[in-house]
Parts: structure tokens; sequence; C-alpha cells
């Protein structure tokens, strides 16, 4: 397909020295159902690269973060909620990957996706991307709230109806595509029944939509000649070396002041936990420095991209346990 070898079945005898390896040490290779086992783990694993599982797995996450601030309970809806607005992600990702698998196939970073390399169909893909959404979407609905589901669609719609299409056109989509980030958590906080209007929500909305742009912009140009060998514009047309740099750490620094009004507005309530967002942001800072003192190099850039990924996640993790701590104790965490 378009130029790509397929990925050759995996031969357990390949490679494999026979010095030592006698009639039994063959025959151990030969289990029954081996065979079955490795395919099961294929298409495992190819089921979990078709929905993109490290993305929406922290889409979850978002989503459960919002629930839990909102609702300030541990339930059996708050885990049926979320598992169907990570469904309908999933379902989001499969589309995605559908919608753009001939230019996948050109990139280096993405041709080994399974429907460039031709592990999954694209007719499979459709209906898998259909099953989970409409699953989602029904678990969503029954065990959390219509603003939820609506939610949870709109992010599906947003991501694979306006950012997809229009990253073609434009290295500036991502700003607009950011907001992607937010509804995950937004549709959390519906699920639960919180009000959309609330301070928290607003503060936590605007963090992860700003995380977005310093995280896509460092992974475009540190992936630049992939992108434009399948025809995506990037920020090089646009801005210079050092420009970029110093507008992308400008963007992390504004996501760390952000997270200040975690404090101002009760997301953090305990000094704990307020003391080690604040240490987290302070990491970050200096951690990233160097894409400005250092522009133009790649391996600092994928330095600071992996900061900022770490750091939302360690401050999400913090938060979220403090609030679940907060329930079951006397204390602010």
């Amino acid at each position: 397909m378009n130029g790509v070898k397929r990925k050759p079945s995996l031969n357990l005898h390949e490679g494999l020295p026979m010095t030592g390896i006698g009639r039994e040490g063959s025959a151990a290779l030969h289990l029954p159902g081996s065979g079955r086992v490795e395919q099961v783990r294929e298409q495992a694993n190819a089921f979990l690269e078709l929905i993109k599982i490290k993305i929406t797995f922290f889409v979850g996450m978002s989503a459960l973060f919002g629930y839990v601030l909102a609702a300030r309970d541990i339930s059996l809806r708050m885990i049926m909620a979320t598992t169907g607005i990570f469904l309908i992600a999933c379902g989001s990702a499969v589309l995605n990957q559908y919608q753009e698998r001939f230019t996948d196939a050109l990139m280096h970073r993405t041709m080994h996706r399974p429907l460039p390399l031709g592990t999954v169909s694209a007719r499979s893909a459709l209906l898998i991307l259909i099953s989970l959404t409409v699953v989602g979407s029904m678990i969503t609905y029954a065990w959390g709230t219509p603003a939820a589901l609506v939610l949870a669609l709109l992010a599906l719609l947003w991501y694979n109806g306006i950012y997809t299409p229009l990253k073609k056109k434009t290295a500036f989509a991502v700003i607009p595509g950011s907001l992607v980030g937010s509804l995950p958590i937004m549709a959390g906080w519906a699920a639960a029944g919180g009000s959309l209007m609330d301070p928290k929500l607003i503060v936590l909305s605007v963090y992860f939509f700003v995380w977005q742009i310093p995280h896509f912009w460092l992974l475009m140009d540190i992936y630049a000649s992939d992108y434009e060998r399948a025809g995506f514009p990037t920020l090089k047309k646009h801005m210079s070396e050092k420009t970029f740099a110093i507008s992308t750490y400008l963007w992390t620094v504004g996501l760390v002041i952000i997270s200040a009004f975690f404090l101002t507005t009760g997301v953090v309530q305990g000094v704990v936990a307020g003391g080690i967002v604040t240490a987290l942001g302070v990491w970050l800072i200096a951690g990233t420095l160097g894409i400005v003192r250092h522009y133009g190099n790649k391996k600092v850039y994928k330095h600071a991209f992996m900061r900022i990924n770490i750091y939302v996640l360690a401050v999400t993790v913090v938060i979220l346990v403090a609030a679940l701590l907060n329930l079951i104790s006397p204390w602010r965490f």
C-alpha cells in the first residue's frame, strides 16, 4: 500500500542459535496453541495502536479527573460515565487514523500504524469506530448526563471534523484544535452534574487548552521533515527557529502561570498538593529553558516535549490523589 512494505509475520525460529537446543528445546517452540497466542497478541497490539491508547488513556483520565473534582465521591457511576467518554475518544482516534491513512503511509513516524501496514483493513476500522462511538455514547448517556454526551461528541466532531482537515491547510490549526484538550475534563465534570460555569472548571479547561499548544508545536518541529513529506504545512514558513523557540517557551511558562489559579479557585485545597504543584511548575520552567538557549536543537526539543507531558500528567495525578484523600481524611492534602 503506497509503497509501504507490510510487516513480516513473526517467526519464532528465525535468528535463534541452534547450539544447545536439542529435540526438547525444538519441541518447546512448537507448543500447541503458541501460534494462536502470538496471533492474539499481535491483534491486541494492533487494536491498541488503532485506538491510540497512549493518548486516549489520558483522555479517560482527564474525564475521571473532572468527574472526581465535581462530584467529590467515588462510585460505580463515576467508572461507567468516564468509561463511556473514553470509548468515544477511542472511536475518534480510529476515525482520525482512517482519515489520515494515506498521509500516515508517507511519514516515518506513522507508517507502521495498522492501516498503512494493512494489519487492519479500512472497512474493519470503520466498523470498530462506529461500535466504539455508539457503545460509548450509550454508556455516557445512561450513566452520565446529556451534557456530558454532547461534550464528548463535540470533542469527536471538533477533532475529526475541524482540526484534522484544518491542519492540512495551516500550521496554526493546533490553536483552535487545542479545544479538544479541554473537552474531556468538561465532559467528566458535566457527567458528575457539575456546573460548566464553575471557576474551577474554567481554570482547568484553560490549563488543558494551553498545554496542547507547546505540546503539538514541539512535536511538529521535531518531525518537521515528516510532516512536510506528507504535505502538512509547518511553522518553519511562518517564523524563524529562534522565534519559534521563544514562542513555545512563553506558552510553557503561561501553562505554569495558569496552574497558580488552582490555589485561588480551590482546585488545590491543601498545602501538600499546592507545594508539589508549585515545585513541578518550577521544575518545568527551569527544565525547558534550553529550548531558548539552544534553539533548533532537536534533542533539546524532545527533552522539553517529554518534560511538558510529564509535568501535566504529574500535576493531574497530584490533584486527583489529593482530591481522593480529602474524601476520606479530615485533613486537606
